[in-house]
């Protein structure tokens, strides 16, 4: 249950809420704290600040502020729109992650919270001439931090849910699953064991997408039973009713018992980036998609895209290997080739018309034939470059085009 809820807590579109809610809970801290300055000063020691000036500066931050967050909403609604129309649906959550703008709507909500706040207690009476000094000097603070946030805030919507924007934030993103499972392929797992043919197995019981697997619950179990666990499936994964999702060697016998271990996968309505690798490279793939006829004629930002899959392809991760050791699981490996199909497949096909994606597809999966670390990429890469000529081949119909793609093929392959 902890796992989950923290898991619900990361979601961009959850900690769009979050962030807000800790800053009004501050600011109401904030404005109640000045009256403690009583009990370390005495009263009447610090200058006099009329209450007339507080109310005045509290009501300009309290009705700007009102019409900043308004402002800075609709323009948050306007960049996942774009997101979405410019390059794919799924991207629209790694806008909504945007941490600026996070801060961003965080710090004026709390802000007007704030004043409003200090202004209905300033009112009443509450604030001393120690409290309304200290008030003072915290609304100047205020307003200096809501200055600072306001440039960051400009520089962030002149680009917010552009398409380079965009791009750049799949790119960290399937840049990031994809360095994480390099350092640890096995997701800890650690026994190279398989289980037998009389091992119990635990069936799923819900329909959707495998996004996380609490390796940490499942170890602690297979300790306290002193049994091994073979996981069946991997993030990423649609799953179904009564698909095995793991087998357990040496169970208790109480299948009530087993079937509880179900809890320790998580299920979502769609894929997730953080422990799946080939969501990235799908969602590249669509906004290139997007970018080709017939939706489009953009072939820069399909070139673009193949750009972003080339260096996060044969990027080699620069932290050292996790160290984490769960000794009584084993998992099923993932199939590296998946991120070329899924990847550069969709790009193959639907911009197979245009020379120039020809072109820069070759160079592109001959750089990575020659760079990527797995053997499996290697290899996906070579077969697809052969079978992308061939649909060339067919689809180009200027013979010169076509020679023109052979040659650069046999020079990049060495043939």
């Amino acid at each position: 249950m902890f796992y989950r809820l923290l898991l619900a807590l990361k979601k961009p579109g959850n900690t769009l809420w979050i962030t807000p809610t800790l800053g009004a809970l501050l600011a109401i801290i904030f404005a109640f704290a000045a009256k403690s300055v009583n009990f370390f000063i005495a009263e009447n020691v610090l200058p006099e600040v009329q209450q007339e000036t507080l109310d005045g500066l509290l009501g300009i931050i309290a009705s700007s502020m009102l019409a900043v967050s308004t402002f800075s909403l609709s323009i948050m609604v306007s960049a996942f729109a774009s997101a979405s129309g410019g390059t794919t649906p799924r991207a629209t959550e790694l806008v909504m992650g945007d941490d600026n703008t996070r801060m961003a709507i965080a710090s004026f909500i709390s802000a007007f919270i704030y004043a409003i706040i200090a202004k209905t207690v300033l009112g009443m009476g509450f604030y001393g001439q120690n409290g309304r000094f200290v008030l003072f000097v915290s609304t100047l603070l205020v307003l200096l931090y809501l200055i600072i946030t306001l440039i960051r805030w400009v520089a962030t919507i002149s680009h917010l849910g552009g398409m380079k924007n965009t791009l750049e934030k799949i790119h960290c993103a399937a840049e990031k699953a994809l360095q994480h499972y390099r350092l640890n392929p096995t997701m800890g797992a650690s026994w190279l064991g398989k289980c037998s043919a009389k091992a119990s197995v635990v069936y799923a019981n819900e329909v959707g997408y495998l996004t996380h697997i609490d390796m940490q619950s499942l170890q602690r179990y297979a300790e306290k039973q002193d049994c091994y666990i073979e996981i069946k499936v991997r993030p990423g994964e649609l799953i179904s009713p009564n698909m095995p999702l793991i087998c357990i060697e040496n169970a208790p016998q109480d299948q009530q018992q087993l079937d509880k271990l179900a809890q320790y996968f998580v299920l979502a309505g769609s894929r997730s980036y953080e422990e799946d690798p080939e969501w990235g490279f799908i969602v590249l793939a669509e906004s290139a998609q997007k970018a080709l006829p017939p939706v489009a004629n953009d072939p820069g930002t399909a070139i673009a895209v193949m750009h972003i899959m080339m260096r996060i392809l044969i990027t080699q991760p620069e932290a050292k290997a996790t160290t984490i050791d769960y000794d009584r699981l084993a998992i099923k490996p993932l199939d590296a080739a998946d991120w070329i199909k899924s990847g550069f497949a969709p790009i193959a096909r639907d911009g197979v018309n245009l020379l120039e994606v020809d072109l820069l597809l070759q160079k592109t999966l001959a750089t990575i034939w020659q760079n990527a670390p797995e053997q499996r990429v290697r290899e996906a890469a070579l077969q697809l470059a052969i079978s992308s000529l061939q649909r060339a081949e067919q689809a180009l119909t200027f013979s010169e085009d076509f020679q023109l793609l052979q040659q650069k093929h046999n020079k990049l392959f060495d043939k």
